[in-house]
């Protein structure tokens, strides 16, 4: 029999973890588990609880959103040997789950595989010293690809964002931005960046890059500079959107690369997996 330490954010996304908590733990139980059940008390507390316990545990499955699983990788290194994670994302955005291509809306079945599936190697970043697991980014997007609703999203597409970069276009301040990675530099205003190894952010699909490999050691990354006028903004956004914008231009830059450090006159806003991580 397998011990597994299930830990879970009843917050998380809009407290369905909660209602599927007695089916995804009989799930498990089923697949030959013992389950220690443990809800998260604080941020940063699936991390913490995997220092304290992991140790007396066979695995570990967390369920929760983009920042839970954040949070639990973090804890993991931390620790000499990580522990094998198994995850049930139950979150709002679930952009890691779209990566790895997870039903959303078969919390069971998901229950059954974070304990029976086979584990795979995933890259994981560092931001100053801080671990992230699929996405740093800072500026105009960043905010609005979080911010823009669900049901806007779901109705509009492509259009809902083109709203709220219209209603957000007099506060898009840009930051003047030395790029300096892997032996390279380039120089410039940009009003989005974003380090990333995912095919979705805020929900966004089908990023401009050529490739995504969860495990090549390099990530994707995706520059916007600063828009002349609202035509440029569209465009940009468009090919943000992985669409093909109306004009062509070079207001977007991607390439790839293991390394990267940025430097700005300014204190930047970045956001880690979803979440605010510092300036």
């Amino acid at each position: 029999m397998k011990h597994v330490l299930f830990i879970y954010n009843r917050h998380a996304g809009k407290n369905k973890t909660w209602a599927n908590l007695s089916d995804m733990i009989n799930t498990m139980t089923e697949q030959d588990c013992l389950i220690t059940a443990y809800p998260t008390q604080y941020r940063g507390d699936a991390g913490d609880a995997i220092v304290r316990w992991s140790s007396a545990f066979d695995q570990i499955v967390v369920a929760g959103g983009d920042g839970t699983l954040s949070e639990a990788i973090a804890g993991a290194t931390r620790l000499p040997e990580p522990p094998v994670i198994g995850y049930i994302p139950v979150g709002t955005t679930n952009d890691f789950s779209k990566t790895l291509d997870l039903p959303l809306d078969k919390l069971t079945e998901l229950a059954a595989t974070a304990v029976t599936g086979v584990p795979h190697t995933h890259d994981l970043g560092r931001f100053n010293g801080r671990s992230f697991l699929y996405v740093a980014a800072f500026g105009a997007f960043t905010e609005i690809a979080y911010s823009t609703p669900q049901k806007a999203k779901n109705l509009l597409g492509y259009n809902a964002y083109i709203l709220e970069v219209v209603k957000n276009l007099a506060s898009i301040k840009p930051y003047h931005i030395k790029v300096e990675y892997d032996g390279n530099t380039l120089e410039d205003d940009f009003f989005y960046g974003m380090v990333c190894n995912t095919y979705s952010v805020g929900g966004m699909k089908n990023l401009p890059t050529d490739r995504v490999e969860l495990d090549d050691g390099l990530f994707e990354v995706i520059l916007v500079k600063k828009p002349v006028n609202i035509f440029e903004v569209g465009a940009a956004l468009q090919s943000l959107l992985g669409q093909p914008p109306a004009a062509s231009g070079n207001a977007l830059i991607s390439f790839h690369a293991s390394d990267l450090k940025f430097t700005c006159d300014k204190p930047i806003p970045w956001t880690i997996d979803g979440e605010y991580g510092g300036s």
